[in-house]
């Protein structure tokens, strides 16, 4: 007898994308299955079924690959943008354009720093999660002083429109200038946090994931992880 996977495991599987995105795909109505568009999440099939996202067939082997990526600022990680701006797919080698690449979580447009970019749908289903507990650093810098004291209250949570926010560790490194660690990175964050005790936000820069850093990737320029930093990066993820 088959064994029944779900549909968004399986295109996490092919390496189309995580399972959190190919979930709003099938919402999205992009998805088909043995010719049958799917809206309904959780429908299982088997491997032999015939997966097409927007009208692509996506069983297929392909190579599974892991980047590092110093995204720029003024930069996007969208598959498209209706504005012409700059995409981080733009910044890819021609042979990683059709690898069925994705970004590992995001940055916004002006933030800048560490991206990961996989065609390896579980693994970033684990990186992404936030029970793994996988550490995010960030160098924030201000024009104005940051005022740690108040800001350290941020280690217990503190709750910004009825949604609570809380980071992991800060690290004064100036009277500008601290490194703030958190494990969720809900959208737009750090920002948030720093634009309720206003305090402008100059520069916001991702340094490091779990034991993998930024360190001297120049901006608009990736490479691919080793064996072993991929390794690493799963070992230091939670059960």
């Amino acid at each position: 007898m088959a064994i029944l996977i779900r549909v968004q495991k399986l295109i996490a599987r092919y390496g189309f994308t995580s399972r959190r995105e190919a979930e709003k795909l099938i919402a999205d109505g992009r998805v088909r299955v043995n010719g049958v568009v799917i809206y309904e999440q959780g429908i299982r099939v088997d491997e032999s079924s015939v997966i097409e996202i927007d009208g692509r067939v996506i069983n297929r082997e392909i190579r599974k690959t892991y980047l590092i990526l110093h995204k720029p600022e003024k930069s996007l990680c969208a598959r498209r943008d209706p504005f012409g701006r700059t995409l981080i797919y733009d910044l890819l080698d021609r042979k990683y354009r059709d690898a069925g690449l994705f970004s590992v979580g995001r940055l916004d447009y002006m933030s800048e720093g560490l991206i990961l970019l996989t065609n390896d749908g579980e693994f970033a289903h684990r990186i992404m999660h936030p029970s793994g507990g996988l550490i995010k650093k960030y160098e924030v810098i201000s024009d104005k002083e940051i005022p740690y004291k108040r800001i350290a209250a941020w280690k217990n949570g503190v709750y910004i429109r009825r949604e609570k926010y809380t980071v992991t560790d800060i690290i004064p490194v100036s009277k500008k200038k601290v490194l703030i660690s958190l494990t969720e990175g809900k959208n737009r964050e750090i920002r948030r946090l720093f634009e309720h005790v206003d305090i402008p936000v100059k520069k916001l820069r991702r340094i490091a994931i779990g034991t993998l850093k930024l360190e001297d990737i120049p901006k608009g320029t990736h490479r691919e992880l080793t064996e072993y930093e991929v390794k690493r990066l799963l070992e230091e993820v939670k059960t």
